[in-house]
C-alpha cells in the first residue's frame, strides 16, 4: 500500500488566505479547503482563483437552499428568504461585479453575503437541535466559503 501524500498548498492560496480568512481566525481551514479542491488548486492567477472560488461559494449556498427547501419550522423559514434574497443574490452580484472589474462592488456584495449567512447561524443557533441539523452545519460551510472568496478577493 502505498503511503497517501498532503498535497502542498500553492504560494497564490497561502498568500490569498492570509487576507480576510486569517483575520476571521481561518487561515488554515481556507488553504486546505482550496488546496484539496481540484479547481482551486489549479488556479494560476489571482483571477482565476477568485472566479472558482466565488463559484464554489455559491455551489455551497445552492445545496444548502435545496437542504432549507420549503420550511415549515419560523426559523429554518427565516434562512430560506435570507438565502434566496440576500446569500444567493449577493454571490450572483459579486460575481457579475468581479467580472466588470468593480473591486469595491465585490467586496461589498461578498460581505452581505456572508453577513446573510452570518443571520442564519445565528437563528439556527438558539435551539440546540436547529445547531445540530445539516442545515446548520451547511451554512457554517457556505459562511466559511464566502470568508475565502473574500480573501482571495483582496488579492485583485
Amino acid at each position: 500500500m502505498k503511503g497517501t501524500t498532503c498535497p502542498f498548498p500553492s504560494l497564490l492560496i497561502s498568500k490569498a488566505c492570509k487576507g480576510t480568512a486569517s483575520i476571521s481566525s481561518q487561515e488554515q481551514e481556507c488553504i486546505e479547503s482550496l488546496t484539496f479542491n481540484r479547481h482551486t488548486a489549479s488556479a494560476s492567477t489571482v483571477f482565476e482563483l477568485a472566479k472558482v472560488s466565488l463559484s464554489l461559494a455559491m455551489e455551497k449556498a445552492e445545496r444548502t437552499m435545496i437542504l432549507i427547501g420549503s420550511p415549515k419550522k419560523p426559523c429554518f423559514k427565516s434562512c430560506a428568504e435570507n438565502y434566496k434574497d440576500s446569500v444567493a443574490e449577493g454571490l450572483k452580484k459579486a460575481e457579475w461585479s468581479m467580472e466588470k472589474g468593480d473591486l469595491d462592488e465585490t467586496d461589498d456584495e461578498l460581505s452581505l453575503a456572508r453577513d446573510a449567512a452570518d443571520y442564519c447561524h445565528m437563528v439556527l443557533s438558539v435551539d440546540p437541535d436547529d445547531a445540530r441539523s445539516p442545515i446548520f452545519s451547511a451554512n457554517r460551510d457556505v459562511y466559511n466559503h464566502i470568508t475565502y472568496a473574500m480573501s482571495v478577493a483582496d488579492l485583485l
